[in-house]
């Protein structure tokens, strides 16, 4: 099996990004959140900052989008 491609220099990939929107998604809609909001830019930043720190998974971005 092929293991997929997880970024350890904190670039995104295109893998990556769409790891990222899913868990952004996922959060905006829990907490009913507008995309296109200053909250859902909120929020979009902190997971690319997660990402960059060298967070990349999905669990655990996940919770600390979600204030857990």
């Amino acid at each position: 099996m092929i293991k997929p491609h997880v970024s350890e220099s904190g670039l995104a990939y295109p893998d990556d990004l769409a790891l990222l929107k899913r868990i952004y998604d996922q959060v905006c809609e829990e907490r009913g959140i507008v995309i296109g909001s200053s909250e859902a830019s909120d929020l979009g930043i902190e997971a690319m900052k997660l990402f960059s720190a060298g967070i990349f998974d999905e669990r655990t971005i996940g919770r600390r989008l979600r204030g857990g």
